[in-house]
């Protein structure tokens, strides 16, 4: 019991954390962490080409050129965009301070590996070709296309070796969305005037090269010029959110939901601010909504309904979403969901099971700032284990 207790009180100060340092920021440690200076990075720069190609499930030709986003624990940055035959070839440069990406979406984005969240969980690293692998290993690849869902590549850091070279990542498979009420890409987006677009673009760029100032800037802009541009209301929120800007990203989040009530992102951020304060019951329905929506593209939304509905105190409530959010592959951008897991299934004295999420988020997480942590704590699972074996029903008949 004291074991359990011990393991509750760790996994939720571990997950609680990380809500601090969700958006598009990363935190080195294991307490809240600030964002990195605004302003371009100083250091080397490497940059990697990756390369393949966009199709649809079902031969047709594409549309129109899609968008190639790149996922890395959460975090989404576009990197650039496909030809009209679903060719691309993107160029990734990665900087040992600031990094430009948003979880879980951006003004046409905002499905697929999911959110926001938890932040980065690589150790700062030297800037060498190397870390450069090191900072896109567990990372994806997607491509986004108005009235498409699209599947997700990982992309093979384990392949990009010793050299900076073109690395062809295979094919992206793009499938035409199906009933759900809730959209990814915000209508109000899609309507925006040309000169509120040129903000939203060029407040994009800004982020794209570090320059945090301008780039909010630039979306303030954007929403002054088109009050209706839920997207760039979107991208606000998640950039208030990093810079702990709490209310300010509650109050855009709101604007996204009210000038399109179906925007499912919008729902994704202010259950992020609501579990960010301890405000639970919100973080709860927030997240519900979310996922009534659209109970695919959003693995985020069940992570967050796991955790509030776990501090509420609504076990089974709590374990049906992770569970969900286990299905959607959350566990690959949210390793937190393992860590939620396993601790509501050692506190159901099913040690072996919640072993096996310990050891999943440590291959999913293995430099975390928490990992020696959680090392401990699995070691003290075995043990329970091997101790509940001991005094089962084959060993008392011995």
């Amino acid at each position: 019991m004291i074991f359990r207790c011990t393991l509750r009180r760790f996994a939720m100060v571990v997950l609680s954390g990380s809500l601090a340092s969700t958006a598009w920021g990363q935190s080195r440690n294991s307490r809240v962490s600030t964002p990195a200076p605004p302003g371009p990075a100083s250091g080397n720069r490497m940059s990697i080409m990756l390369s393949g190609n966009v199709a649809m499930d079902d031969g047709s030709p594409l549309s129109g050129p899609a968008t190639i986003e790149r996922i890395c624990n959460g975090r989404v940055s576009r990197d650039g965009r496909s030809d009209f035959k679903g060719y691309f070839a993107v160029t990734i440069s990665t900087s040992a301070q600031f990094q430009f990406g948003d979880p879980e979406s951006s003004a046409e984005s905002g499905g697929g590996s999911g959110l926001n969240m938890v932040g980065t969980l690589q150790s700062r690293l030297p800037q060498t070709t190397s870390s450069v692998a090191g900072q896109l290993a567990g990372c994806e690849l997607r491509a986004s296309l108005p009235g498409f869902r699209s599947s997700s590549l990982l992309i093979p850091a384990s392949e990009l070796g010793e050299t900076v070279g073109a690395v062809n990542v295979g094919t992206i498979v793009l499938q035409r969305m199906g009933d759900a009420p809730g959209t990814t890409v915000s209508a109000t987006s899609l309507n925006a005037p040309k000169d509120a677009r040129k903000a939203y673009d060029k407040g994009h760029h800004a982020l794209e090269n570090h320059n945090l100032p301008e780039g909010q800037k630039e979306l303030e802009k954007a929403v002054r010029l088109y009050p209706q541009y839920a997207g760039a209301w979107l991208d606000l929120g998640w950039l208030y959110s990093q810079q702990n800007q709490l209310a300010k990203a509650r109050e855009a989040f709101q604007q996204a939901r009210e000038h399109d009530e179906k925007f499912v992102p919008a729902y994704v951020g202010l259950a992020l601010v609501a579990a960010r304060e301890s405000r639970w019951q919100e973080a709860a329905e927030q997240s519900a909504r979310a996922a009534q929506l659209d109970g695919v593209d959003y693995p985020a939304a069940f992570y967050y309904n796991s955790l509030a509905n776990y501090r509420l105190g609504n076990v089974d409530e709590a374990e049906k979403s992770a569970r969900k959010a286990e299905t959607l592959g959350a566990q690959r951008a949210f390793p937190q969901v393992s860590l939620l897991l396993g601790t509501m299934l050692a506190d159901k004295q099913e040690y072996a099971a919640a072993a096996e999420q310990l050891r999943f988020y440590l291959k999913a997480a293995p430099a975390a700032p928490n990992a020696d942590k959680v090392r401990q704590q699995l070691a003290q699972l075995e043990q329970l284990q091997t101790a509940q074996k001991g005094t089962g029903p084959a060993a008392t008949a011995k």
